[in-house]
């Protein structure tokens, strides 16, 4: 029985891959390559199509009255820092905290 099954397989592997090449196609080994580069000079022959659309309603914000007053603005002077630089004074925001 070995000596049978030995003599068939490399038949048996012949069939099975002629048998395959039967049912691959034939469009991978058709393949081309496609390139192309196109450049566009010129005016167009006809308009673009405009599609006019209504304008957006508008909106409307309220007021935003704050439950805190400002910050207010205050100068602070010149000064000689550590190193003995002059630094230019400034105006600066002086914000309460307001819990946050």
């Amino acid at each position: 029985m070995t000596r049978l099954t030995k003599k068939w397989v490399p038949v048996l592997a012949g069939v099975l891959l002629m048998s395959g090449l039967l049912f691959v196609s034939a469009e991978p080994a058709l393949a081309k390559t496609h390139f192309f580069f196109g450049l566009n000079i010129g005016v167009p022959l006809t308009s673009y199509p405009v599609y006019p659309y209504p304008a957006p309603a508008r909106v409307y914000y309220p007021p935003v009255y704050r439950a805190y007053p400002p910050c207010a603005r205050v100068w602070t002077p010149g000064y000689y820092d550590p190193y003995g630089n002059w630094v230019f004074g400034y105006y600066q925001y002086a914000c309460a905290p307001y819990g946050y």
